[in-house]
């Protein structure tokens, strides 16, 4: 961390960083493995879906450094990138999952993701909204591991206050934007699995 930040900054950049959207899928899919093992049929499913919705996804922190569209276009740059890999990493992914016929639950988890890459990809570029991809990120599968594992898992938005006052004290989203992407995250997980 740099000098000169106060603690309370450092908590809020930890806190994001724990709740990036990557690093959630990582921890929503490994649960969903570690449960249902049998239902992934083969653990290539489980690499498959972290390949596309956590390794693809967070390359772009490090590509963000050598790609030089991106290099010195700062926080928005960065944002793009992220966005346009975690969707291509999406689509790419359950693109696979139709070819090969992959399990109902890998298909379900990449229903989830796509909706909401979708819903949130028309909210930012055609209503011009900035919604929270970080909040979509955390409350969407929150709403998939309650659909696997019921009622308790819901107590997980206890933690949605914290990513609120995180992203609000590093500056990248109002309160609005942060509902309008726990929103999102909700609905569009709820669409995904109802199309399967």
């Amino acid at each position: 961390m740099e000098e000169g930040i106060s603690n309370k900054e450092k908590i809020a950049r930890i806190i994001s960083i724990l709740t990036v959207v990557p690093i959630v899928a990582f921890f929503t899919i490994t649960l969903l493995y570690i449960k249902f093992k049998e239902e992934f049929v083969s653990p290539l499913w489980y690499f498959h879906s972290i390949l596309f919705l956590t390794i693809l996804p967070i390359s772009a922190y490090p590509l963000k450094h050598i790609l030089p569209k991106y290099r010195n276009a700062g926080r928005d740059g960065e944002r793009k990138l992220a966005f346009i890999l975690a969707v291509s990493g999406y689509i790419m992914g359950s693109f696979f999952i139709l070819l090969l016929r992959g399990p109902l639950i890998v298909k379900k988890i990449f229903a989830a993701y796509v909706a909401s890459g979708v819903i949130l990809t028309f909210i930012n570029k055609v209503l011009q909204f900035k919604a929270s991809g970080h909040a979509c990120g955390v409350s969407g599968p929150i709403i998939l591991l309650y659909h696997f594992l019921g009622k308790p898992i819901l107590l997980l938005y206890l933690i949605m206050p914290l990513i609120f006052w995180s992203r609000i004290n590093l500056k990248r989203h109002t309160y609005k934007e942060l509902v309008a992407g726990t929103l999102v995250g909700i609905f569009s997980t709820i669409l995904g699995l109802w199309f399967l």
